[in-house]
């Protein structure tokens, strides 16, 4: 190895350890057991040896879903069968969401769900079906399969897939031949899933089988800074009369005597940036997280008056989370639609995560690891200025916040 190479390898290895990557493959059936799993539809069981077989009606589109943990950069490495040829695949960086748009008479609190997010498919009717990437219940197929990763399948016989997960980057290895890669970021976190989807079959009942199903979780790439200490406002500044504290490392912002409308803005200014951050509204009222943000008190009641735009976080269910609002200037950038699968990625009643990047005019917000706005903001006028978390009017139930984290260029 020359002395270019090798130092090119060092820093490669000291940029994954810094970054908390772990090096390790960990099975996601231990003890072959499916602990941390949940069916949904279909059987599924894990046999002594370690196989997951899954069984289902003809044409019935039934998921394992592996939900102990969410993942946003990985490798998973398994092996399938299909003892008669049938539809299945790996779901990755994925959502058990509402079916959208809901159907006339449907509640959203009920509606049937499905399954949102990348999928690395099987297919072993079709020798060129394995390998793709798609996009689930959204674009469909988005690369096909390369020809000599195909020719290792085995139509009735194990064969090893693999797939990486790392930024905008997806690849899909049959047989450690690469099979299909592009670079997307509709998705950056989620679950995975195990798919078997008999459409078509000639079966009444047609099974699949996994085995070592393991992964390698190297967690959010990048060198992240945390904005807030977890302990102290060091570095942030109010405005207005609401109440912000601290209590077991969370912000809480809860409104004051006048019910009006508070910040709590960063001293740091920043131009073009990524940052991300947890919520949990508990209760009714209107947040968010500004950015590009200046304040100046009105002078007859101090009443904070900022200038800036907001990614929404607001309690709505579907609602407009994720989606950029411009006060006292242009309002909604892109109407937010509660038609569409970006409207239900909120999680009610719980912690979620919002991530908003800013490059120039062009804007990009995740919900959940679910992308809501790309945009390329021609009429931007508001170029840099400070990050602010919003309690608006009516949110005297409160908003907490956490994990606040700003990416390092």
């Amino acid at each position: 190895m020359n002395r270019m190479l090798f130092m090119l390898t060092v820093l490669s290895t000291l940029a994954l350890a810094s970054a908390g990557f772990a090096a390790d493959w960990v099975s996601l059936t231990p003890d072959n057991t499916l602990d941390g799993w949940r069916v949904l539809g279909g059987e599924w069981s894990v046999s002594e040896e370690g196989v997951i077989t899954g069984r289902a009606a003809k044409d019935e589109n039934c998921w394992l879903l592996y939900e102990k943990e969410e993942f946003y950069n990985f490798e998973i490495s398994f092996d399938f069968r299909t003892p008669s040829p049938t539809n299945g695949g790996v779901q990755l960086r994925s959502h058990w969401l509402q079916r959208m748009p809901l159907e006339e008479g449907e509640d959203v609190h009920t509606a049937p769900r499905q399954m949102y997010g990348y999928q690395a498919n099987i297919e072993t009717r079709k020798r060129t079906g394995t390998g793709v990437i798609m996009d689930e219940n959204g674009r469909g197929y988005l690369v096909e399969p390369s020809a000599d990763a195909v020719k290792t399948l085995k139509q009735r016989d194990w064969n090893t897939m693999r797939v990486s997960a790392q930024g905008n980057v997806l690849e899909v290895y049959l047989h450690d031949v690469l099979a299909a890669r592009i670079e997307d970021e509709a998705f950056i976190s989620g679950f995975i899933a195990l798919q078997l989807f008999p459409y078509e079959a000639t079966d009444d009942f047609t099974e699949i089988e996994y085995r070592n199903v393991q992964i390698r979780d190297f967690g959010r790439e990048g060198d992240w800074r945390a904005l807030f200490d977890g302990s102290t406002f060091e570095g942030w500044k109010e405005w207005g009369s609401e109440k912000w504290s601290i209590e077991d490392g969370v912000i809480w912002g809860n409104s004051g005597p006048k019910r009006s409308e508070g910040y709590l803005a960063t001293e740091e200014i920043f131009k073009d940036f990524r940052i991300r951050g947890s919520f949990n509204m508990t209760g009714d009222g209107n947040y968010g997280l500004f950015y590009h943000s200046t304040i100046k008190l009105r002078e007859e009641d101090g009443y904070p008056l900022i200038s800036g735009l907001q990614g929404e976080v607001d309690p709505g269910y579907p609602g407009p989370s994720g989606w950029v609002y411009e006060s006292y200037k242009r309002g909604w950038l892109v109407k937010p639609d509660p038609t569409t699968m970006e409207s239900v990625a909120l999680r009610p009643g719980t912690w979620n995560t919002i991530e908003i990047r800013s490059e120039g005019k062009h804007v990009t917000t995740w919900i959940n690891g679910i992308r809501v706005l790309d945009l390329e903001d021609e009429g931007q006028v508001l170029t840099e200025g400070f990050f602010a978390l919003q309690l608006h009017t009516g949110g005297a139930d409160g908003i907490g916040w956490k994990d606040i984290y700003l990416l390092n260029p």
